[in-house]
């Protein structure tokens, strides 16, 4: 009889609840239905989601993960210690945040006030064009004669733990020799010459020098930091004075993380782009994997989206800058970046109006592919 009342009670109070859009559901059409479950759509395109149909779906998985836990919980020790655990896991979460994050660097710090007032524009992988190979020490020279202050590199390892310039993993790209840098020595890798052409690939002490003696600044784009690069970083750092020159970043947030915790005066940054772990492409459009996978990386696509436009990720990992692909940049996200002391950079913009926009609207700095096609800065009479 109680049990009887119980649920009539609990069926009218959610009937009164959520009455309203159940009608609502039954106006969906089957397009309606599918832009709102997928979950790409949900962050590039959010206008064409029905976000009242997500909130009641919302609502109803949780009444009915409570419900059901709660009668699990009356029968199973185990459940109540689950839930104790996911009461508490938020908590834990918070206090490891700041146990762990690593201090910021003050907004008046003149090393790094220095490099951001300097970068307006960047080579990527140096200014390669015409016969200028990508990531070479003329593509670095390139960047300087042709207008920009920054010299972005990709820094790979040989076989025997030297430091090198490539941005692939494999240099069968950019050389026609189909070979893991990290299976070659650091001979192999010096016979190397970029296709078409007898310029060879240099060694990263190589490019740090040339851009000293040049006077550019860089962005080494980290893959993978073990403890030999760590210590290759603060060498060259501290035998040149280059805090005000240089800036460490990379995909892998342990990376940068490692390079802050080696030396937290190096000026590192957090890369990131939307569907990074979901997609080959910057448009995004060439899915990595397929089936469950695919579906996986994309629900991990939206928990690093949260992390990195909420500023959580930055901030935990010390960052001086977020350094995000141009089509996740918003003058919003200049704005809650700047409240946060944490610059904003975009990768990589090769359109004319978008680089005005980036350069003398919101006052970003980016890289480019080439640096000479970056239309000139108008004077103000």
């Amino acid at each position: 009889m109680w049990s009887r009342t119980f649920y009539t009670m609990v069926a009218g109070t959610l009937l009164q609840l959520f009455g309203r859009d159940l009608l609502e559901l039954t106006k969906l059409t089957k397009d309606d239905l599918t832009d709102t479950f997928d979950i790409q759509k949900l962050v590039t395109q959010p206008h064409r989601v029905k976000m009242e149909l997500l909130t009641f779906l919302a609502w109803i998985l949780i009444v009915g993960l409570l419900y059901i836990l709660a009668l699990l919980a009356l029968k199973f020790t185990t459940i109540r210690v689950v839930i104790v655990t996911l009461t508490f896991l938020p908590i834990a979460l918070m206090l490891a945040f700041f146990i762990f994050r690593i201090p910021q660097l003050r907004p008046d710090e003149a090393h790094k006030v220095a490099f951001f007032t300097n970068w307006k524009v960047g080579g990527h992988r140096g200014s390669a064009h015409d016969d200028i190979p990508e990531n070479s020490l003329e593509a670095f020279s390139a960047v300087k004669t042709e207008g920009g202050q920054v010299a972005e590199m990709d820094i790979q390892i040989t076989q025997d733990g030297v430091p090198v310039i490539c941005h692939d993993s494999n240099t069968v790209r950019v050389t026609g020799v189909d070979k893991d840098i990290s299976s070659m020595n650091l001979t192999e890798f010096r016979d190397l010459r970029f296709t078409g052409t007898n310029i060879s690939l240099p060694t990263f002490e190589e490019a740090v020098a040339h851009c000293v003696a040049n006077n550019i600044s860089m962005i080494w784009d980290v893959k993978n930091v073990d403890e030999n690069l760590l210590k290759q970083f603060v060498i060259q750092i501290r035998t040149h004075n280059l805090y005000s020159k240089v800036l460490v970043s990379g995909f892998n947030p342990l990376d940068t993380y490692k390079v802050k915790m080696a030396d937290p005066k190096i000026l590192t940054g957090f890369t990131w782009r939307s569907w990074e772990l979901s997609t080959t492409d910057e448009a995004a459009t060439i899915p990595r994997f397929s089936g469950a996978l695919n579906a996986i990386a994309q629900v991990l696509d939206v928990i690093c989206f949260g992390l990195a436009r909420s500023l959580i990720m930055p901030k935990f990992l010390g960052s001086d800058v977020v350094f995000y692909h141009v089509n996740d940049i918003s003058k919003f996200l200049k704005s809650d970046a700047a409240a946060n002391n944490i610059y904003v950079a975009g990768w990589t913009s090769n359109n004319a109006a978008e680089q005005v926009w980036l350069r003398d609207y919101l006052n970003v700095p980016f890289l480019t592919d080439n640096v000479g096609t970056v239309p000139k800065k108008k004077k103000v009479m």
